[in-house]
């Protein structure tokens, strides 16, 4: 690992720190520091790559990111900060389907018979039974887009199988996973049932989500035989 990386898993500690000991201002200024430190660090590994075209898709999906991160650092003033950061989060994850699509072989997904979408839809059921009725009325809507909009961006990452290689599927795959499950944690924990060290879990999980999505997009090749060479 180079210094860049480093760098994001220091504020990453840091942060989990802050949340473990409820050391607020540490907090406040950890949390927002996470993305930035992960688009140096991409910028840095994807210099060469600027070309193609899933570079800047990844760059705005963590700059949305970014303002969800900020936007949900308020939420204990007004309400209206957590639907902002449910719709910058909203924007991360339809930017970051566009990404995976963008990094596969011949900008082609490989939609095929596979059980995990029904693992997927099962999961989304169990969360609308946990949440749901917890949930006011108005708000549900959005909740819900939201989540089908996560559920989609798991899907599609899934079926980037054998149209990248092995690596990137993977990894992008367990990334995508972890997102959904840190999503879970924190709005069961919001609107329905307390969890202990939910702010621990929540960040925990996403940390090492978007480290695995981008490391996942970064052992992307263009082709299968640039592919054939690197393993070579």
């Amino acid at each position: 690992m180079n210094f860049k990386a480093y760098f994001y898993w220091i504020v990453a500690i840091l942060e989990i720190i802050s949340l473990t000991f409820e050391i607020d201002i540490l907090h406040q200024i950890c949390k927002p520091l996470l993305m930035i430190a992960l688009l140096i660090y991409f910028w840095d590994k994807s210099d060469i790559r600027k070309d193609e075209k899933w570079v800047s898709f990844v760059t705005l999906a963590l700059a949305f990111s970014w303002v969800g991160d900020i936007m949900l650092l308020f939420t204990y003033k007004h309400f209206l900060f957590f639907f902002a950061g449910l719709t910058a989060f909203l924007g991360a994850h339809i930017v970051f389907i566009i990404a995976y699509r963008k990094a596969t072989f011949n900008d082609k997904l490989n939609f095929t018979w596979s059980f995990f979408p029904l693992v997927v839809i099962a999961y989304l059921a169990l969360m609308a039974y946990l949440i749901l009725p917890y949930v006011d009325s108005v708000i549900q809507v959005p909740i819900t887009l939201y989540a089908l909009i996560l559920a989609l961006m798991v899907m599609i990452a899934w079926y980037r199988k054998n149209q990248t290689t092995d690596e990137s599927f993977q990894l992008v795959v367990l990334g995508a996973a972890l997102f959904i499950i840190s999503d879970s944690i924190l709005a069961i924990n919001r609107f329905s049932h307390t969890i202990p060290y939910a702010g621990v879990a929540v960040m925990g999980t996403y940390i090492i989500a978007q480290w695995l999505i981008v490391n996942g997009l970064l052992k992307h090749r263009k082709t299968k035989e640039e592919t054939s060479i690197q393993n070579n």
